[in-house]
């Protein structure tokens, strides 16, 4: 395949101007995409112009998305860039070279613009060359990523050479463990990208040494080592790992998580299902809690895939979890589903009572055609201890619905209150890790299979790899004693 440059200069000599502009801007975008995928581009209709951008680049989503302009020049060498840079330096754009065999300024470049050092001077043959190396960590596709957002300075000629090395070697760097050419990218990214985006690589680079069993205090950076992302970098830094590649190192995830709450996925505002999204929350469940769940039955359209496994997702700042047809919304204030217009069935006695045998009964709620009863256990063996259960149920006939139960989490201190009716399950006292609750809701609410709930046990635990399905590692069920 022809290089960038070539390809440029085929463009060039066309005999038609605005086919040569179409298909130069065209190559050039492309080359953009690969550095980014998730980059926005927005050509312009004019080129080399003076102060209108050729490139338009957008990221993230909502109201306040980040935007930076990008100018071609034939040459991003002085004198003549210095004119471009005087007049447009405010907005911190990128102005990049697309002649071949770019020359270089005689001396210090770096001297020449450091006036304007938050913009980025580069050129499409020293673009290319960075992103055709394999970003194979969350490291590398960051480095590749910040360039466009982030990058700064004079990223030409051996100041291009040094990225590209802390592209190609930081991943192998981190997991041998090798301090001095870790410290190499450090310093690349300092020098290339700006505070916010080389601090942001950085933590993560911390969180990649300590997953390989590294010392954070013998992490070679120029920042001060923290063991754990705080909430406010979670915050930051989750948008950007969660939209690189597939990253399945487990321990990254986990190490990665170490403060990770309920909020900072709300955060997400809206994030589609993605392996690293199951990743990151699975690896972390032991931490994460919640209020409650809102529980719905899906009509699955035409190409939904119920075989589908479960998957996490973010929708309308909510933590969902879908299995199959059913739907978890879980919340961090009960308040926020206790207004619910969705209608639960409320099931028989004889249609739940098995299922309610696997848990400790604390208190239950009875409706028939002409009376309505709400009992609770004195003791604390719970209902089945202290009460005919059989005989309450014969007394109440067989119109008898169950309309709510509160039970005891096996070997817990856990309550969890299943409103049959209104479809929810709510945490009593304490929050609670999110796979337990989900867990009540698809037993008894759903009904589910004892295989889907073994494959839901599978898939929060990562077939046995995250083993905290309580602090105690209890049950409801003892065929399934492995949690």
């Amino acid at each position: 395949m022809q290089t960038i440059d070539a390809q440029i200069q085929n463009a060039l000599h066309q005999a038609s101007p605005e086919a040569a502009m179409r298909d130069v801007k065209h190559v050039v975008a492309r080359e953009l995409q690969a550095l980014d995928p998730k980059t926005e581009i927005k050509t312009t209709d004019y080129f080399n112009h003076t102060f209108i951008p050729d490139f338009v680049l957008t990221w993230g989503s909502g109201g306040q998305r980040p935007t930076r302009d990008i100018y071609l020049r034939f040459s991003v060498d002085a004198p003549l860039i210095q004119r471009d840079l005087k007049s447009l330096h405010e907005e911190s754009p990128a102005f990049i070279a697309i002649s071949g065999g770019e020359r270089h300024s005689d001396g210090n470049p770096d001297s020449a613009f450091s006036e304007y050092d938050d913009c980025l001077l580069s050129s499409t043959e020293a673009l290319e060359s960075i992103s055709k190396e394999d970003s194979r960590t969350p490291v590398t596709q960051m480095l590749k990523a910040s360039l466009l957002q982030g990058g700064k300075g004079y990223l030409l000629g051996d100041s291009a050479a040094q990225v590209q090395r802390a592209v190609s070697r930081a991943d192998t760097a981190l997991s041998r463990l090798d301090g001095p050419e870790v410290a190499a990218s450090v310093m690349a990214m300092n020098d290339y990208l700006s505070p916010a985006f080389s601090s942001r690589i950085e933590r993560v680079m911390q969180v990649m040494w300590v997953s390989q069993g590294g010392d954070a205090g013998r992490f070679p950076g120029s920042h001060e080592i923290v063991a754990a992302l705080s909430s406010g970098e979670l915050t930051q830094i989750l948008p950007f790992l969660l939209s690189l590649e597939d990253v399945t190192n487990n321990d990254f995830w986990r190490n990665l998580g170490e403060n990770l709450a309920i909020d900072h996925l709300q955060e997400l505002k809206h994030w589609r299902r993605s392996t690293n999204l199951n990743l990151l929350v699975n690896a972390n469940l032991d931490r994460i809690s919640a209020r409650g769940a809102a529980v719905d039955q899906i009509q699955p359209d035409l190409f939904d895939d119920l075989n589908r496994p479960p998957y996490w997702e973010v929708n309308e700042s909510h933590l969902h979890l879908r299995c199959g047809e059913v739907d978890f919304k879980f919340v961090d204030d009960r308040r926020k589903i206790s207004h619910r217009t969705e209608m639960g069935i409320a099931p028989r006695w004889y249609e739940i009572e098995r299922r309610l045998d696997r848990y400790g009964i604390e208190g239950l709620e009875f409706t028939s055609p002409g009376s309505k009863t709400r009992i609770r256990s004195s003791t604390r063996e719970g209902l089945p201890e202290s009460l005919d259960m059989q005989a309450l149920s014969e007394a109440l006939g067989e119109m008898a619905r169950v309309m709510a139960a509160e039970l005891r989490w096996p070997r817990s201190r856990h309550n969890i209150e299943v409103d049959f009716d209104g479809s929810t399950v709510e945490s009593v006292g304490a929050a609670l890790h999110p796979h337990i609750l989900a867990y009540v809701g698809l037993d008894l609410l759903s009904q589910a299979s004892p295989g889907n709930l073994i494959n839901f046990q599978q898939f929060v635990a990562d077939g046995e790899r995250f083993p905290w399905w309580n602090e105690s590692g209890g049950s409801p069920s003892s065929a399934l004693e492995q949690f």
